[in-house]
């Protein structure tokens, strides 16, 4: 039960409020006591503090909120005095980080930006104790709402309620102007029309025009920054319908290779039900099918992807086009060596050649069914008897090989592990069975098969 009076009501804003809706309402009472906390500690020392940002665009819009960030009045060498163990997190930016048991709590100054001369950052950043100058530098009408915990009201300046309703994205103030200033917002712009189980949102004309005369700058932005957008709206409910308004107004075409207004086929592919689970960088690797290799390799660094990232989209790459047999021993090297994987390779193949995309390493002739003849198989293929490590290793061969250590030592120990796997070998005594028919020691090593997929 909470007490009268708190949270203390902090300094009041400068711009008309409104009434909370009823489940804002129900949100504001559910919050943790650490919230309102702070929002008594900055009002106890003379500031005016509001929840801002994606936190009151989410719970306007009925989304659970994951984070709470805070516009404040009090410079932040002030907030890190009333607050001790605040971390100093982007402090010339005016944000520091409030720790509490639950989470932490971004809180930022008040600002007031000068003009925008790279595309990326304002020239100068000032302190301010207007919430109304704040919210007016905001990029989305969507973003630029605050709410004040104290007194149970809403800042709504520039309709951005309004605008949820109708669906609708727009620009605080002038976009041209406004996605001049920063053009990670033209990314930022995309993400936001995707509402997940909602569908699809839209833009006003004004931004909608803004959007395609602006989509070149975005080659000012760092690819760091691109990349994180560009992973957010892949991982979207609706990508499909994201992206190809994305190639249809030439945004694709700053940052990835290809002409993508005519790439139709292939952004249809996105659509496939199969997507619908893929994460987002499987999703990137499809659209990447028709590109040659040392292309992808290029766009794939030069958007700074961890090596991680990077890997898991190359090793999907190179392998698509390529099929296993249907017989059960191809199968159980297919399984083994894709790991969970393997799945995944047979979807992204039924999608592809669901649409007859022809992938830039070419690929087996097989159909769609083909594809599904396969899954099936694989989904009721049995378990190996002793797993998929290797029953026997070098020292093991070497005893009954005499082979010194060296590549042909490897490349038998490989042969027996594949030999292994295609006949669901259990034992030693099995292995050494196979190693005594094997005319390992007249055959050149190279030739002889391994563990992989494809061949």
């Amino acid at each position: 039960m909470r007490i009268e009076g708190w949270p203390m009501p902090a300094l009041e804003a400068d711009v008309p409020a409104v009434e909370c809706p009823a489940h804002v309402l129900q949100w504001i009472d559910a919050l943790p006591s650490e919230v309102l906390d702070i929002v008594s500690t900055v009002a106890q020392n003379g500031g005016g503090i509001w929840v801002v940002g994606g936190a009151v665009r989410d719970v306007c819009l009925g989304i659970e909120v994951h984070d709470i960030d805070f516009a404040v009045s009090l410079e932040p060498e002030h907030m890190m005095q009333i607050f001790p163990d605040a971390v100093p997190t982007g402090i010339d930016f005016g944000t520091v980080s409030l720790r509490g048991e639950e989470a932490f709590y971004e809180a930022t100054t008040l600002r007031i930006e000068s003009n925008y001369t790279d595309g990326r950052r304002p020239e100068q950043v000032r302190w301010g104790t207007s919430l109304s100058e704040d919210l007016e530098r905001r990029d989305f009408t969507i973003n630029a709402m605050a709410i004040d915990v104290a007194r149970k009201v809403m800042h709504d300046p520039h309709h951005g309620i309004q605008d949820m309703e109708r669906g609708l994205i727009r620009a605080v103030g002038q976009a041209y102007g406004r996605l001049s200033e920063d053009a990670l917002r033209i990314l930022r712009a995309y993400r936001f029309l995707d509402r997940g189980k909602a569908g699809i949102w839209d833009f006003d004309f004004e931004l909608s025009e803004a959007l395609r005369q602006n989509a070149h700058k975005l080659k000012v932005v760092t690819n760091e920054r691109i990349w994180m957008e560009w992973l957010k709206i892949l991982n979207g409910r609706n990508v499909a319908k994201v992206v190809e308004k994305m190639a249809h107004d030439g945004v694709l075409d700053t940052f990835l290779p290809g002409n993508w207004a005519s790439q139709h086929v292939l952004l249809s592919a996105l659509q496939h039900p199969y997507v619908r689970d893929f994460d987002g960088l499987t999703r990137f690797a499809l659209l990447l099918c028709e590109t040659f290799s040392i292309e992808v390799d290029e766009a794939l660094v030069g958007l700074k992807l961890s090596k991680k990232e990077r890997n898991h989209i190359l090793d999907l790459h190179q392998r698509f086009g390529q099929l296993p047999t249907t017989s059960t021993p191809s199968l159980r090297v297919f399984r083994t060596v894709l790991g969970e994987k393997a799945e995944l390779h047979l979807q992204l193949e039924v999608v592809t050649r669901s649409h007859n995309l022809s992938p830039s390493m070419g690929g087996s002739e097989e159909k769609v069914d083909d594809v599904y003849a396969l899954l099936e198989k694989l989904e009721n293929l049995p378990p190996l008897k002793a797993g998929h490590s290797s029953l026997v290793d070098g020292h093991w061969i070497m005893q009954r090989t005499g082979l010194p250590k060296g590549r042909a030592l490897g490349k038998l120990k490989a042969w027996l592990h594949r030999i292994q796997i295609e006949r669901d070998l259990a034992s030693e005594e099995e292995i050494e069975d196979v190693l005594c028919s094997l005319h390992w020691s007249e055959e050149n090593y190279l030739d002889w098969p391994v563990l992989q997929f494809p061949e």
